[in-house]
């Protein structure tokens, strides 16, 4: 985006008929989009696409407008059985290209552009840069027990058999000096691949555990496994609320991704032992644990007052703002965590506000969503 100087785009959606196409096109053009263009979708349905010109400004703002009126757009389509589809979004240098487009059924507006919602950001608090010290780290190795006795080839990860699993991990054990490396392969390559959970994510992560507590493993390399574990136990919660919109647009059950409430619950298990470290560790690892533990309040509940402690003592900074959260989520009162998330969420540039409204998901999961996900923007 950098050198645009505005920004237009194209908000998309898949309706099942071509009836249901030309209706939800010419409607779209009377809402205020310039042109609508409609084709089949190779998937199955039609394909009707709205052209947005803006301009937005292309910062958060602009970028908050343009979903604004994708979701307002998105209401019109579910009348017609729509159900959006991700769209587009260019310099308006590019207006003129995507007006001569072509397609069977076209729909010109009359009206300059959509309404748009007025969108504010709030300033965001500072970054406290929390300290990785005193380290009680003895180098070591670290013997994996029971790594042998899981059947890895007969698991599967993103690329296939999970059979090269066990040499990653004794990787790590060993202390190599490619961590960084090794550790993004087994996660970033193979467990949780783009986002997504697998046969073998879940076996996998009790010999996180094991790295941990040995006491062997370097401070910041700690956080890195606490951080791990704390992104694929938020997979379950970003599906339900990433698929909420699909799940009713269909009238299927909501529910999350293959394998992601079995991680869920593998996280949810190593989570008592490690809030046992909570004294032990340093702030840096302490953030990370409230993260996991508001994600796991039933286990959580056990270090509120810790976590509020942490809480008053960042207060006024980003860090503070999600410790606040997760005390919330941790004693259960999930409606003011909401409204936690929804303030914080109005200065979280990378955060998105959809996220608040997602269709039957309780409030404390989307709450916790929220934290997981903006927690990871605060860890340098």
């Amino acid at each position: 985006m950098a050198g645009w100087s505005a920004m237009a785009g194209m908000h998309d959606f898949v309706v099942p008929d071509e009836v249901a196409a030309r209706a939800l096109a010419e409607q779209l053009a009377e809402y205020g989009f310039s042109c609508v263009f409609a084709r089949p979708h190779p998937h199955g349905g039609w394909l009707v696409m709205a052209l947005d010109e803006g301009p937005y400004p292309v910062d958060t703002v602009g970028h908050r407008q343009f979903d604004a009126v994708n979701r307002e757009a998105a209401a019109i389509a579910r009348t017609y059985g729509g159900r959006p589809r991700s769209g587009s979004r260019f310099d308006i240098s590019r207006i003129a290209e995507h007006r001569s487009w072509t397609a069977p059924i076209v729909a010109r507006g009359t009206k300059a552009r959509p309404p748009v919602p007025e969108v504010s950001i709030a300033p965001a608090p500072p970054l406290q840069p929390l300290a990785l010290a005193p380290d009680f780290a003895t180098p070591g190795i670290v013997e994996l027990t029971g790594l042998d006795d899981v059947s890895w080839g007969d698991l599967e990860h993103a690329h296939g058999p999970a059979d090269d699993i066990p040499g990653l991990l004794r990787e790590l054990a060993d202390g190599t000096e490619e961590w960084d490396e090794v550790l993004d392969e087994l996660f970033g390559d193979d467990l949780l691949h783009q986002g997504d959970c697998y046969e073998a994510t879940a076996p996998a992560l009790p010999f996180l555990t094991q790295l941990i507590v040995a006491d062997v493993v370097p401070a910041r390399q700690r956080r890195d496994l606490y951080v791990w574990l704390m992104m694929a136990g938020g997979r379950r919660n970003d599906n339900l609320v990433a698929f909420a919109d699909l799940a009713l647009d269909e009238g299927e059950p909501l529910q999350p991704g293959a394998w992601t409430e079995e991680v869920y619950r593998t996280v949810g298990d190593q989570v008592p032992v490690l809030l046992q470290r909570w004294e032990a560790e340093p702030p840096g690892i302490r953030f990370v644990l409230a993260v996991l533990a508001a994600q796991h309040p039933g286990h959580g509940v056990r270090v509120a007052d810790r976590i509020a402690a942490l809480a008053a003592g960042l207060d006024g900074t980003q860090q503070g703002a999600y410790l606040r959260l997760a005390v919330e989520l941790v004693q259960g009162r999930d409606a003011d965590a909401l409204a936690l998330a929804s303030k914080i969420i109005d200065w979280a540039d990378r955060l998105e506000p959809k996220w608040l409204a997602a269709p039957g998901v309780p409030d404390g999961i989307k709450a916790a969503h929220v934290l997981a996900e903006g927690a990871l923007y605060t860890i340098t």
